[in-house]
Formats: C-alpha cells, sequence, structure tokens
C-alpha cells in the first residue's frame, strides 16, 4: 500500500507530518512527487509550480481588477503568492508543451522555498484546516530521515517510492533530475531495491536509470512505467515518437516496458472503465452525486480490461492509482464505500496500490487478503477519556476510535493498575449513539459508575447530539458492553430563571469540543467546552471563549464521598506537600493551643492520597501502618502558649501531620478522622470531642532549602 504524495488532505501536498499520519495508518511506501530547486535539490512537490496563476488566450498572466494576478486554487501547494519578496519571480513558461503561469521551483533556491509554508492544494474540496499550521516543503533527504526515523522508533521499515516530474522540462532547464535522484539516494544510504520503487510518466529517463545511472552508482532499483489515462509521453512527443500510452499497455507495448521496468503505475480507468449516465436522455451526463459538478463520483464501472492479466503476463507488477474516499472521486458503482473498490480491484489481482487514505487501504487489504488485523493506533485514534477509581489506584482509559474487527461505534475500556504500572485487561465496551459522534470526557462517580460526554461534531444550529451519560462498569452484557443511562441532553437544558437573559427557559450547549465534565456533588455538574484555537476544525476565524456551566441534575448521583468537593477536604487535602523541594526543608510555623492535655504534633510520609503502606485514611489498619511510620520531628508547647517553631522535614515527598492526644501513641487524630481541618496554611487539630478545634493549632509561615 502506497500513500499518494502521502495525504494530500492532512495538510496540502507532501508536508512531513501527513508522512506521519500516513505511515501511522498502515502505509508501506510513501511518495515523495520531486522537483528541483535552483541549487539543485529535489524536494517533494507535486508540480514545478509553487503557485500557479491563470492565464489569458494570449497566453499572458491574467489579471483582477486590481492588477493582481488571477491565483488557480486547484494547483497552488504553498503559500509563496503571499510573500511580495518573491512576485518578481513569477513567470511563464511552456510545460510539457502547455503554457502554465506561477512561481517556479527551479527558481527558487531550497533557503527561499524553506521560507513558504505547503497549503492544500483543492482546498474546495478538502478545506484550508492546515494551511495556517506552518507546514514546510521537505527534502527528498528529510524525507528519507523520516523514513528512517520511524524504523529506529518502531522496527517498522517503511519504503519511499519516488517520482521524477516532468524529467524533459527539467532537463531543459538544465538539471537531470533522474541523476540528482541516484545521488541523493547513495548519499543518504538509502538504496536497499526492497524499499524503493522510481517511477515516471515519461520513458527515456527510466531508461537511463536502467542502463546506465544506476549500474554507474552501484545500485539496483526496481523502475515502475506509469500509464496516463490518456495522450503519450512527453519524451515521445519532443522525439517524434506517435505511440501513446494505450500502445504501451498492448502486450507487445508491456513487453518492451519489462525490458526497462519491473511494474506498471496504471490509472484505474484503464483496469475498470468508466462512463457517464444519462438516464433522462438529455443529452448530458446526470450529475449522481448531487454536488453540481460531473467527475468520477457521477460515473459507473464497466467492464475489467485484460490490463493486470497482460502486465503479468509479461512479467510486470501493477501498481494503480489513485483510490479516494471522497465522493467526488469515488464511482457511483462503489455506492459511497470505498472499501468495495479497494475489494474489487484486489479481486482482480492489483499487486499494490496508491491510495489518499491509507487507514482506509489498511482496512480493505486487512479483510479482503489477510486475517482482519486488530489496529492498535489508527483505528482506535489513542486514548480520549481516562477516568480513575476514587481511591486512585485504578485508572480506566477508553479509546476515541473503534479498533478493527470490534463492533461499529463501539469504544474500548481498559483498566490500568496505578501500582504495578500495569494493564489488568479490558473492562468493556462503550457503544456510542452513532458511529459518527465522538466522547468528549470520562469522570467517575463511584467505584463502578463514571459520567461521559458523548457529542457529535457540528456545533451551533447544525449540532444534533450532545449528551452526557452515567456508565456502570459492574453491568457488562453478553456482548461486552457496559450498561449506558442518559443524564443529560446539553441541547435542552432547564434554565427557569433565565440566567443567560435570552428570553427562553431552555439552555444550549451547542458546541464541537464539549471535553470536560467534572462532579461538583451529588446534585451538581460543571460542564466545559474547550474552543482550541482559532483555523483549527469547527473553529471560526476569531478567538472565542471556553464556555463552563453548572448544572442541577434531576436525579442525584450515588457520589462516593472520596470524590466532588466535598472530597477535597478529605484527607488528601490536609498533607504537607514539599514534593516540589529537593534537599531538607526548614519549616516555619506558629504554633499554639488551649488544652488540658499536652498533645504532641509528629508527621509521617505518604503518597498524594495519604496512602501509608498502600493503606488509605479509612482503611482498616491505617493507624497501626501510621504509629510504625513517625518520624522523630515532634512539636509541642504549654497550655496558653504560642510561639513559633522551626524544624526540618526532607524534600521531595507528601507528609501528613498526626496528633499524639496527651502524648500517647495509642491515641490518634489522622487526616482520616475529622479531628484535623485545614484552611490554606493553618491546621487546627481536636483531641476530643468539643470540636472548638484549638486543641493545638500550626500556622504553616515558610519552607525553604539550603537552610
Amino acid at each position: 500500500m502506497k500513500a499518494h504524495r502521502n495525504l494530500p488532505w492532512a495538510g496540502g501536498v507532501c508536508p512531513k507530518s501527513s508522512y506521519k499520519l500516513a505511515i501511522a495508518q498502515g502505509a508501506d511506501f510513501i511518495e515523495p512527487d520531486l522537483v528541483v530547486t535552483q541549487d539543485g535539490v529535489l524536494i517533494a512537490r507535486h508540480e514545478p509550480m509553487l503557485g500557479v496563476v491563470a492565464l489569458n488566450p494570449d497566453g499572458t498572466i491574467q489579471l483582477d481588477a486590481s492588477g493582481n494576478p488571477v491565483l488557480n486554487t486547484t494547483d497552488t501547494s504553498t503559500d509563496v503568492y503571499l510573500r511580495p519578496e518573491f512576485a518578481d519571480r513569477l513567470t511563464v513558461k511552456n510545460l510539457d508543451g502547455v503554457l502554465r503561469g506561477g512561481w517556479f521551483a527551479e527558481d527558487f533556491t531550497l533557503a527561499e522555498v524553506k521560507q513558504l509554508n505547503a497549503i492544500e492544494r483543492i482546498p474546495a474540496l478538502r478545506g484550508t484546516e492546515f494551511d495556517n499550521d506552518g507546514l514546510k516543503v521537505p527534502t527528498l533527504a528529510e524525507v528519507i530521515d523520516l523514513v528512517q526515523e520511524v524504523e529506529a522508533e518502531t522496527g517498522r521499515q517503511i519504503g519511499i517510492y519516488p517520482e521524477t516530474k516532468h524529467p524533459t522540462f527539467f532537463e531543459q532547464q538544465g538539471y537531470n533530475t533522474s541523476e540528482i535522484l541516484v545521488e541523493t539516494l547513495v548519499a543518504e544510504g538509502f538504496t536497499d531495491p526492497s524499499r524503493i520503487y522510481i517511477q515516471s510518466f515519461e520513458v527515456a529517463n527510466l531508461k537511463a536509470l536502467n542502463d546506465t545511472l544506476m549500474s554507474a552508482a552501484g545500485i539496483d532499483i526496481p523502475l515502475v512505467q506509469l500509464f496516463g489515462g490518456g495522450g503519450q509521453p512527453y519524451d515521445f512527443v519532443v522525439a517524434g515518437d506517435a505511440r501513446t500510452y494505450t500502445d504501451l499497455s498492448t502486450p507487445a507495448g508491456l513487453a518492451e516496458v519489462a525490458t526497462y521496468a519491473e511494474g506498471i503505475g496504471s490509472n484505474k480507468q484503464r483496469i475498470v472503465p468508466l462512463t457517464t449516465v444519462d438516464a433522462d436522455g438529455n443529452g448530458q451526463p446526470d450529475d449522481l452525486n448531487g454536488d453540481g459538478a460531473i467527475s468520477d463520483g457521477d460515473r459507473v464501472t464497466g467492464t475489467p480490461t485484460t490490463l493486470i492479466a497482460d502486465a503479468h503476463d509479461a512479467g510486470l507488477l501493477v501498481h494503480l492509482y489513485t483510490l479516494r474516499n471522497e465522493s467526488f472521486f469515488l464511482p457511483d458503482s462503489y455506492e459511497g464505500d470505498p472499501i468495495n473498490e479497494y475489494k474489487q480491484f484486489i479481486e482482480l489481482g492489483v499487486d499494490g496500490f496508491f491510495t489518499d487514505f491509507p487507514g482506509t487501504g489498511f482496512t480493505a487489504r486487512s479483510t479482503f487478503i489477510e486475517e482482519p488485523a486488530v489496529a492498535n493506533l489508527g483505528g482506535s485514534r489513542g486514548f480520549e477519556g481516562m477516568a480513575f477509581s476514587p481511591d486512585r489506584a485504578t485508572l480506566y482509559p477508553m479509546l476515541e476510535g473503534t479498533v478493527v474487527g470490534d463492533p461499529a461505534g463501539s469504544l474500548r475500556i481498559y483498566e490500568f493498575d496505578v501500582a504495578s504500572a500495569a494493564y489488568e485487561g479490558l473492562v468493556g465496551l462503550y457503544q456510542m449513539e452513532s458511529v459518527a459522534n465522538a466522547i468528549g470526557d470520562f469522570t467517575p462517580i463511584n467505584d463502578s459508575e463514571f459520567l461521559v460526554i458523548e457529542r457529535d461534531n457540528n456545533q451551533g444550529e447544525a449540532a444534533e447530539f450532545k449528551k452526557i451519560f452515567k456508565v456502570d462498569l459492574s453491568q457488562v452484557d453478553s456482548e461486552g458492553f457496559v450498561a449506558k443511562t442518559e443524564v443529560v441532553d446539553l441541547l435542552n437544558i432547564s434554565d427557569p430563571n433565565d440566567l443567560n437573559g435570552d428570553g427562553s427557559t431552555s439552555f444550549d450547549f451547542p458546541f464541537v469540543t464539549i471535553e470536560d465534565v467534572l462532579v461538583i456533588d451529588a446534585d451538581t455538574i460543571l460542564v466545559a467546552n474547550d474552543n482550541n484555537y482559532p483555523f483549527s476544525l469547527g473553529r471560526g476565524p476569531d478567538i472565542d471563549n471556553n464556555e463552563i456551566i453548572e448544572i442541577q441534575l434531576d436525579q442525584p448521583l450515588n457520589l462516593d464521598a472520596r470524590l466532588g468537593v466535598a472530597g477535597l477536604s478529605g484527607g488528601a487535602a490536609k498533607l504537607v506537600d514539599l514534593t516540589g523541594f529537593d534537599g531538607d526543608v526548614a519549616v516555619d510555623v506558629t504554633v499554639s493551643r488551649e488544652a488540658t492535655f499536652d498533645n504532641v504534633l509528629r508527621f509521617y510520609e505518604t503518597d498524594a492520597q495519604g496512602r501509608v503502606n498502600g493503606l488509605l485514611a479509612e482503611d482498616a489498619g491505617y493507624e497501626t501502618a501510621v504509629a510504625a511510620s513517625l518520624l522523630d520531628t515532634e512539636l509541642t508547647i504549654d497550655n496558653l502558649v504560642t510561639t513559633d517553631v522551626s524544624f526540618t522535614l526532607p524534600g521531595g515527598a507528601y507528609y501528613a501531620p498526626v496528633l499524639l492526644v496527651n502524648g500517647n501513641v495509642d491515641y490518634l487524630a489522622t487526616i482520616g478522622e475529622a479531628r484535623i481541618q485545614r484552611s490554606g496554611n493553618v491546621w487546627s487539630f481536636e483531641d476530643s470531642f468539643d470540636n472548638d478545634f484549638n486543641d493545638l493549632v500550626v500556622t504553616l509561615n515558610s519552607a525553604e532549602t539550603g537552610v
């Protein structure tokens, strides 16, 4: 499977970030289309033009009413047109017999190209989501470096499939791109024939590579002859050779191709022809997909040709191009499912395919060639929600996407033990209401119940689904799904007091990325929307606020006492946190006492939740564990006295205070009891039951290292 110019829909044509995404989605090879800079460096661009302008019929540059060049918005792949310092590079050249206007790569040094940003080449079809991400045009050497980085990180050996673009044109400009390609591969040490194919729509440069250039460099890399949907190789035009791509695709033509190449790269219509439909008989092709334009999406498939069989008879591999998901490119016969197109070509016997969507290609190949594979990256999309148990000992990560082979719209929930840093297995599956939905957050209510935000990817008036569900991990059905109950419809929240002043007694929260839900108490939750930054998916052009709302629930939650706002006043809230200090810490406090008992304050080391030997403050045996873990430091003063005291504790740890009532280790007031209160930097202790909390009062004044 070859990623066609990486993923053109994910960041313009050929930036490194989308090569990485293509690899993550399962591509075996990534395809850099290669053009050359003024200083002879191969860069990954679809065409020599970094930006394209419209021309008048006489071949001059077309200008708008303001005198500016009219930009071609279907073939411009950088923001060069926004750079006044390069305005003088705009020119018109004869590219393969056709006048083209634009900024040509061979007129720019590599340093100048690196000043430009890559943008989406077809914004009307694929949007401009990544245009402001500062993506740069990579060199071939950088693409190879990326592939080698992936191998070092993952062990996967990804190949490259470079195309030498317009070799005759570049020869006319003074560059032999095939020679530069060989030199670059050798210099980069990337010459393994199992990891490279070199392809071209022309013939002479492939023959030169086969006959002289590669052998002179001591390498032998398989070559692929590309077939266009029509026309002929441009070097044939220049040489006066009348043969066309159709002639090359005959058995005789394929036999000649086999003398210098190992495969063909065919336009898919040479394998499965397409025709338009005129069902109403008006003499015009029908717009089958209703998008207002006639494209492959409005064509139907015909009887397959014998090209694959003929090529195989000639000893040639067949790699077709290009399979895409978009309805604009997907023929109507495949009923809107791109998998059906892959299936047909795989069953016809192709040896490989180029695709703009490796994730789809991976699924198709796994389904029709291999045993179904379970994705651990591309399909699952990583963890999106992460809940924890009330004792903080267990994490429950939930995937964002459905793993290949799992029921549609299902998300896996795993169990992870914090102490052992190990996964304990699959808890169950969360079933989304629609496969197009997404989850936003996953937060605990008690040991078994959790809240989940589920939403669609629309906003404003287009929003149709924004809800919060309660799931019960202790209730898993026979198919592995956890129980699920709706708690709040965020598009229909009762607002009887019209808090937002819009004149309505209902309120909605119609945002794309509603990503946070927190339990305040059994009756109240807090929900927040993360608007991210502008220019990204689902955002407007301007900076927007993050919205936070507080919702009173119809039915109370069975909230664990360790959670919510009340949980913040539990044992963990009473700890002294010295984790940010290195070395010994000098602690200065003010201590006062109004108590008959000669109370003593001591300390013991805990984790962030106040555990000692794995026990929480409310667990049986906690006081015994505390008594065995007391530090030597102790504070005691006379009754009705207030004084300043200094002592030292080791940094890098949490410490809990404990009151030894009348100095007796058998009578302890620990953080798990109501006999210790904390307000800011003041700890108050109760030694009996009058609840005046003045039996010992400690105010933290300062904590410093190195004293």
